[in-house]
């Protein structure tokens, strides 16, 4: 679908901005670029995209702006203050935040639109830069339905599918983390199991089972397996950012997840072995060092 009667701001172009913005600029609307560092907005302005010297100026006319930023802080920073999101945007347009944030966030950016007269969905996004590059990300959208709606079209230009919740920008948040602890459970077990196969000689054919059983894992596991975490698509820091936001939400609620203090000792051991920009599945590392396995790795 043509959104060539949309204008879209992309505010934040690292590793997962810079494909959802692509597949917006091909989705035929009058693209705006914003990035702090403003050589990622190169490319973008090549291809006719208008660049932007804030946040501020990014959102000025624009009908929709979509932000892909690191974390709670980096939000709140781009939302607010002389230069920011709600400095320039005018009422009734509508953010769509994909970033893996705080469900408390969440709630804030919500509160802030509200009181601006602008409208906030919280739609995180699931799926590594490849996918979003290819548009296939899922995402689950929590605001009001009529928004969600008028919305649509513009999720549909980079995501492969989007599932609506409720109201409350919580959800979204709050499930993006549940997944993404999940992810992260089965990535240790993934390093754990490997370990253990490669004590026992069958590496190979365990890998081969695995992709076979698990195929949307097929690359954590060749990466595992191999112990290969370079060219990563998300590094180890912004991963242990997810993990620690998953503990901080399950304290607010009072549930204890042990295995997610597991997978954040992993991370910090991992950090302290020089793996900090690698791969974010280079926390299995650990597991093989663990087992008296030689670093096959350099720093």
């Amino acid at each position: 679908m043509s959104l060539d009667h949309l204008t879209i701001a992309s505010v934040g172009l690292g590793r997962m901005g810079a494909g959802i913005a692509r597949n917006l600029q091909a989705s035929g609307c009058r693209c705006v670029v914003y990035n702090r560092t403003p050589a990622r907005m190169d490319p973008f302005v090549a291809g006719g995209a208008q660049p932007a010297r804030t946040a501020r100026e990014a959102v000025a006319g624009a009908d929709f702006v979509v932000t892909s930023l690191m974390d709670d802080q980096s939000v709140l920073d781009v939302l607010s203050g002389e230069d920011g999101i709600l400095a320039g945007l005018r009422r009734d347009a509508v953010h769509i935040g994909t970033s893996t944030i705080s469900p408390g966030c969440s709630t804030r950016c919500a509160r802030l639109h509200y009181q601006h007269g602008s409208h906030y969905l919280a739609a995180p996004v699931f799926g590594r830069p490849e996918a979003a590059a290819a548009g296939k990300l899922l995402t689950f959208v929590s605001g009001e339905p009529e928004i969600i709606e008028r919305a649509r079209p513009v999720l549909a230009a980079y995501t492969q599918r989007a599932v609506a919740l409720c109201e409350d920008p919580a959800a979204a948040a709050s499930l993006k983390l549940a997944g993404n602890f999940f992810g992260a459970c089965l990535l240790e077990v993934l390093g754990q199991a490997f370990a253990l196969a490669e004590r026992r000689c069958v590496l190979l054919p365990l890998a081969n089972l695995l992709k076979e059983f698990l195929p949307p894992m097929s690359e954590y596991v060749d990466r595992i397996a191999n112990r290969n975490y370079e060219q990563p698509g998300f590094t180890l820091d912004a991963g242990l950012k997810d993990v620690q936001l998953i503990l901080e939400a399950a304290g607010e609620v009072h549930v204890p997840l042990p295995f997610a203090s597991v997978v954040r000792d992993k991370c910090l051991a991992a950090q302290a072995q020089g793996l900090s920009q690698q791969d974010w599945c280079s926390f299995t590392e650990i597991a093989w060092l663990n087992a008296g396995l030689p670093r096959k790795i350099a720093n």
